[in-house]
């Protein structure tokens, strides 16, 4: 089960469309974000020698370009925001292995040694970063603020409070011991 928000782009004549004018040529730069939620680039170049004009080429590149904004990638990547991704709890043990132990995009637990204690951080439309105390709000309760925070930025609903109980006791199972450590409650 994946869950994400559809935001439908607003589209003016020129996105994503560039120009060079030493080499007479336009371009396009479509963001889109793989399988890894790494978000990346597709370009693609159309030369006026080649279409016979610069309009036929920039008529071209707009062709390319929404033929490009209407694939499920692309439209994610272009979104205001990157959407929620919630992976089934059934899926867990598998996404532990692929550095998202939540089955959530954005959220990831980090630990530090001084002062003794732990971070959820939360992170939305690159650059925008959260941080939430596991030693002030306990380990549940980061997570909490840190899932709820992103819904807000990505302008998903909240997930309900079952499935996130669920999502933190399966990772802090796995990582009990740092836990312990660290003296986070749970």
């Amino acid at each position: 089960m994946n869950i994400s928000t559809v935001i439908n782009p607003k589209i003016h004549p020129f996105l994503y469309v560039y120009r060079s004018r030493e080499d007479d040529f336009w371009w396009c730069a479509i963001p889109y974000i793989d399988k890894r939620a790494r978000r990346r680039q597709k370009r693609c170049t159309f030369r006026d020698s080649k279409f016979g004009s610069t309009e036929a080429a920039l008529y071209q590149a707009r062709i390319w370009r929404d033929r490009q904004i209407q694939r499920p990638e692309v439209r994610a990547a272009m979104g205001k925001h990157r959407p929620l991704i919630l992976c089934s709890t059934d899926e867990l043990d598998r996404m532990s292995e692929t550095r998202n132990p939540f089955g959530l995009v954005g959220i990831t637990a980090t630990f530090r040694d001084k002062p003794l204690g732990g971070n959820f951080s939360v992170t939305a439309n690159r650059g925008r970063k959260k941080w939430f105390s596991m030693r002030r709000y306990g380990g549940y309760g980061a997570f909490r603020r840190a899932v709820e925070q992103r819904c807000r930025w990505v302008g998903e609903p909240m997930p309900d409070e079952e499935d996130l109980k669920r999502r933190y006791q399966h990772w802090a199972r796995r990582n009990r011991d740092t836990l312990i450590s660290h003296r986070v409650e749970t």
